[in-house]
């Protein structure tokens, strides 16, 4: 099925699928988000006569109120979030049906010990996912997980002689995870170590095309401004800083990089013949033979054009036994079909999910997982 097709597809599981569940969803949202808004603002007033009361009074008894207020708060923020996991268990789904069974898992579907085992963000002490999703696409079980990795960071202010905490971040992106169609014998591990400045410029062209079209995506990556900071970000795989990022916040970074990998010593280096691939990625296997036999030129390309189909930056990769797991960076967010405080009846919201998604599943193609790769 074709993007056009697609797209029809897409026409018509919004009228006769989406729309019935969206029109009864829309007024429990605006019911819920009128009491949910009305008890918010109990809940500071309550605060603010807590605290205010008690610098105008000096009686500690007053910040009784906060107590109330702080379980106000606390249900206020479950009934979001309530809402929010109801309205993708039921509109979230249907979108997906276009693309095979799949099912919104609360029950964690990568954990922490199989992201710590790949030794790709050996400081990562902290993950939080966002969205779980798992089914089966064409005969293949596929396992789609946005999530964050995160440790703390002590950093020292010699001018207070303060010590301060801040989160620092591994990853953000998303995980697909799916089978291969034969077992893998052995372990191979390929870390993304550099992309240049062209392959940054495709990647904000990738992840702008969604909101602006394919023509202004592609004047605001070459433009002057962009040029800057992707010079400042290519400039920064080459000399020793870490935590180089581009987020909404803009462009961060630390010196004294350290190494942010912890691989497994049983893996080896792999080098390969293609040298632009070398300088992109470091490559690991505890068999040579079937690590080269694997990365064919054309598993090679298809890696390296990940940007072009989803916007990621640092894109990682682990194939290991019937598996193979992609690790995409990108600021993106996926899947997001609004909450109590979003109307729900605007199209657009569905159909930028549905890019999205097609998207993704163009990813996997790239890889024709569900081929043999020529084990």
């Amino acid at each position: 099925m074709d993007k056009t097709e697609l797209h029809k597809k897409f026409e018509q599981i919004y009228s006769q699928k989406l729309e019935p569940k969206i029109i009864p969803l829309e007024q429990e949202r605006k019911g819920s988000s009128n009491v949910l808004n009305t008890w918010g603002w109990i809940a500071c007033l309550l605060f603010l006569i807590s605290i205010g009361g008690f610098l105008l009074f000096k009686k500690a008894n007053i910040l009784i109120l906060v107590i109330p207020a702080f379980i106000i708060f606390l249900i206020v923020g479950k009934k979001q979030n309530d809402f929010r996991r109801k309205i993708k268990h039921q509109l979230l789904m249907e979108i997906f049906s276009l693309f095979g069974q799949f099912n919104y898992s609360d029950k964690e579907l990568i954990t922490e010990k199989e992201i710590r085992k790949t030794g790709l963000f050996r400081y990562f002490r902290h993950k939080t996912d966002d969205d779980r999703i798992t089914g089966n696409y064409k005969g293949m079980d596929v396992m789609l997980v946005e999530t964050k990795l995160t440790h703390a960071e002590k950093r020292s202010n010699n001018y207070q002689k303060n010590i301060n905490e801040n989160e620092a971040i591994d990853f953000k992106g998303l995980i697909v995870k799916t089978v291969l169609n034969k077992p893998y014998k052995g372990k191979t591990l390929l870390h993304q170590k550099a992309i240049g400045q062209t392959g940054q410029k495709q990647a904000i062209k990738s992840f702008l095309s969604e909101d602006f079209g394919d023509e202004k995506a592609d004047k605001i990556a070459n433009s002057k401004v962009v040029d800057v900071v992707t010079g400042v970000l290519s400039f920064a795989e080459k000399i020793p800083v870490k935590n180089v990022k581009l987020s909404s916040d803009g462009l961060s970074f630390d010196f004294g990089r350290e190494k942010e990998t912890n691989i497994d010593r049983k893996l080896k280096e792999v080098t390969l013949e293609d040298p632009e691939f070398n300088q992109m990625y470091d490559v690991y296997s505890d068999d040579q033979v079937e690590a080269r036999y694997i990365i064919t030129p054309t598993f090679m390309e298809r890696l390296k054009n990940i940007r072009e189909v989803i916007g990621g930056f640092d894109v990682h990769c682990m194939i290991e036994d019937k598996y193979i797991t992609l690790f995409i960076s990108t600021p993106v967010n996926f899947f997001e079909v609004g909450d109590v405080s979003v109307p729900l009846d605007n199209k657009q919201i569905y159909e930028k999910v549905f890019i999205q998604l097609i998207s993704i599943f163009n990813l996997i193609h790239y890889f024709k997982l569900d081929k043999k790769l020529g084990l």
